[in-house]
């Protein structure tokens, strides 16, 4: 069902299209594009730094076959050059602060999702949010009761309601193709808002849009934020929180995002 007001546009990766993924220069084009949150992966460095990249290695962006976990923060600060290197975790969550745009930090192990956790806390960015690997969201969750979760999902089947009363995820993120209007309904039937990644041509941008979800990611905020104002007109941009007990995290986590 088409919701009544516009859902977050969230940057995946920063705007990859325009600028390498994960580095400052795509969070920032995320940012100025108009996105109401920007989606970043993070890793943990052979020294404990925390450092925004997708891969398990540096080789399919960066030339450099040597996995994450072997290098030292120092060492991957000498990839690339300016704006466009490997940034560490600290640096986004400073700039995400300075503009008002909150972070989704793509987690993919408990470690690593404590650690980058603690670092939030350290910095005080508040409305940050967590998805990723559904062991390290239970870490966070056990940790921090208030933490706002995205619960990712790529498979076929509807989510255990176990792991929903455990988890109590604001958000439900399943790959865009597995989205139904069924779906969205049982999920706002919990109080739980959806998302989805990541669509990126018009037409799937439109497609779920028309489904009424709460929060898009993708590669082409730009693109996305036009179509969201074409359906949403001004003067607001600003995006309203899913139904039910999602509502109030949420907005910790991107008001207005």
């Amino acid at each position: 069902m088409p919701r009544s007001a516009p859902p977050l546009v969230i940057g995946h990766r920063g705007d990859p299209v325009s600028f390498r993924e994960n580095t400052v220069a795509a969070v920032e084009s995320a940012i100025l594009s108009g996105a109401d949150a920007v989606e970043v992966d993070v890793q943990l460095a052979a020294d404990g730094t925390l450092v925004a990249v997708h891969d398990d290695t540096f080789e399919r962006l960066w030339d450099d076959p040597r996995p994450v976990a072997s290098m030292t923060a120092v060492q991957i600060a000498r990839l690339g050059h300016g704006d466009v290197r490997v940034p560490r975790l600290a640096d986004l969550l400073e700039l995400s602060t300075a503009a008002g745009i909150p972070l989704v930090l793509d987690q993919k192990h408990p470690i690593a999702a404590m650690a980058a956790a603690r670092l939030v806390t350290r910095m005080g960015a508040t409305r940050t949010a967590f998805c990723g690997s559904t062991q390290g969201l239970l870490a966070i969750r056990e940790a921090d009761p208030d933490a706002t979760v995205y619960l990712n999902d790529a498979s076929l089947h509807p989510p255990d309601v176990r792991l929903l009363a455990t988890l109590r995820p604001q958000l439900y993120n399943p790959l865009w193709t597995l989205l139904s209007p069924s779906t969205v309904h049982a999920m706002r039937t919990f109080g739980i808002g959806v998302c989805c990644w990541t669509p990126n041509d018009d037409a799937d941008l439109e497609l779920v849009l028309a489904l009424g979800v709460d929060a898009v990611m993708t590669d082409r905020p730009g693109r996305l934020r036009e179509l969201v104002e074409a359906r949403w007109p001004a003067p607001s941009r600003e995006p309203v929180a899913p139904v039910g007990s999602a509502a109030g995290a949420l907005g910790r986590a991107a008001d207005p995002a």
